[in-house]
């Protein structure tokens, strides 16, 4: 029996021992990941930034530098050399980093034809649609921005105008397979679906504006931007047609059914004027109701110009409030003075944690998550989704952006940065193209909705550089793909 007991005792020690390893290796692990956070902060924001200016392109050999420093001193964290050596490689990096920036003033002015080319170039989606010539032309952007590096700056701008004419190509050749493709594909199912006869007005508009598209890229080769808007015209156009084709042809076969196809438009016409606050009737058909929609419509705009005009009439007394701060800061000596001001930091973390709480609290779980990541505050918009390859935000979305400009305006005076994220499927250039249109989009949205002051926000886009899942999965390269709103607090005074 003693043996019994004495097996048993060993038995649970080593569980025990084996627990106590497991909690301590979690949490060493969770430390080590908010110590590599902490060291690399300063640094990534830094490489960020310059991503954003295009540095990658503009002082590739300098990047190229900066990126080596930079991924040695992630090899030596991982393997757990002595933190003084890492630390001398960021900051090493941070002078590439720099050194990348100054060569990129430089390189804009000499380079800003081309830069507009290849962006052209990227939202057509090149490197997919055209990938060997978008790729002849980066290779020598990249050869002619070396030689600017080291000074060249005549033979840098000889070559210019060679190195548009290739991203001009990779572009046209992209939208007429991306674009004038795909539509020419849905001219042929709307003349199967015989939309020349049952929707002729839309379907031959769909037609000249396809062929005005056409006419366009192979006549004149500078209106690239109108021949795409011409091309995305007739898609929308085809589409169209299409769809009132088989509307008609249904309604045709089911005659009993037009009182209910009426029925389903004025319903949700009734769901929009709920929403607006008035119960619409339809005895004279859908003019009166959409009428009164279009009025409040304005009305809600013009209280959207009122409430933007009281919002910088609030950031005019909390400016003067930062005035009278700092003058009873300088008048103020001694004991009594160092108080004070001890009571008021702390009263104004407590207003700030009170806001914190206020606007964690605007955001339904399906809309968005709210982390802390020292004094930012990042709001992770989960519920802010774009089409494949697009940059467009939807009219569903704009409620959601409501409640960002809420939580926004909670923090007057803090800077804010829009990032984008992709996942990694496709050209890595393009993903960070779209991550930085994306994140601008919603950028734009916000200056034109808030009267918020150009230099207050920023837009940055990382592509598929910081997944927070993994890419293997269709969930994971959903969470992967994101919108992250980033106030940063700092010293802010509420």
């Amino acid at each position: 029996m003693t043996a019994l007991i004495k097996a048993n005792l060993k038995n649970w020690a080593l569980v025990f021992l084996a627990t106590a390893f497991l909690f301590s290796a979690t949490v060493f692990a969770q430390n080590r990941g908010d110590l590599q956070e902490t060291i690399f902060r300063n640094t990534d924001k830094l490489l960020a930034l310059a991503r954003s200016e295009q540095v990658s392109i503009l002082s590739p050999s300098n990047f190229k530098n900066a990126l080596d420093k930079y991924n040695q001193a992630q090899r030596d964290f991982k393997n757990g050399k002595q933190l003084k050596k890492i630390e001398k490689k960021l900051s090493e990096v941070r002078t590439y980093l720099n050194q990348c920036l100054d060569a990129a003033k430089l390189g804009k002015i000499t380079f800003e034809s081309t830069l507009k080319a290849r962006e052209d170039a990227l939202k057509a989606n090149a490197p997919q649609y055209a990938e060997e010539q978008f790729n002849l032309a980066e290779q020598a952007f990249l050869s002619t921005a070396k030689k600017l590096e080291k000074g060249d700056i005549k033979n840098a701008r000889r070559r210019v105008p060679g190195i548009d004419q290739k991203y001009r190509a990779a572009e046209l050749n992209a939208i007429k397979i991306s674009i004038i493709g795909n539509v020419r594909n849905l001219m042929k199912q709307a003349k199967e679906v015989e939309a020349n006869k049952y929707s002729p007005i839309i379907y031959a508009n769909a037609r000249k504006l396809l062929n005005e598209a056409e006419a366009i890229l192979n006549t004149n080769r500078r209106s690239e931007t109108s021949a795409k808007e011409k091309a995305e015209a007739a898609e929308a156009e085809a589409k169209h047609a299409i769809f009132i084709t088989r509307q008609t042809k249904w309604l045709k076969k089911n005659d009993k059914e037009w009182e209910n196809f009426m029925l389903d438009r004025e319903i949700i016409i009734e769901a929009i004027a709920r929403e607006l606050g008035f119960t619409p009737t339809f005895d004279d058909g859908l003019d009166k109701p959409l009428k009164r929609i279009a009025q409040i419509s304005r009305n809600l705009q013009n209280e959207k110009k009122e409430l933007i005009k009281e919002v910088e009439e609030k950031n005019a007394e909390l400016r003067k409030l930062d005035k009278d701060i700092l003058a009873y800061r300088e008048k103020e000596q001694g004991l009594q003075a160092e108080l004070q001001e001890k009571r008021y930091k702390l009263e104004m973390k407590k207003r700030r944690e009170d806001r914190i709480r206020s606007v964690e609290e605007m955001f339904a779980a399906q809309e968005a998550v709210m982390l802390r990541q020292g004094d930012d505050i990042i709001i992770r918009l989960i519920g802010l989704t774009f089409g494949s390859g697009k940059s467009t935000i939807e009219p569903e979305l704009f409620r959601l952006l409501s409640t960002v400009q809420r939580a926004i305006r909670k923090f007057p005076s803090s800077p804010i940065t829009i990032e984008g994220h992709t996942d990694s499927r496709g050209d890595a250039r393009f993903n960070e193209n779209l991550s930085y249109e994306r994140a601008m989009a919603v950028k734009q949205y916000l200056l034109a909705n808030m009267g918020l002051e150009q230099s207050r926000i920023t837009a940055l886009g990382y592509g598929e550089s910081k997944p927070i899942a993994t890419n293997e999965t269709s969930e994971g390269r959903s969470k992967n793909r994101r919108i992250d709103v980033v106030i940063s607090l700092g010293q802010e005074v509420l």
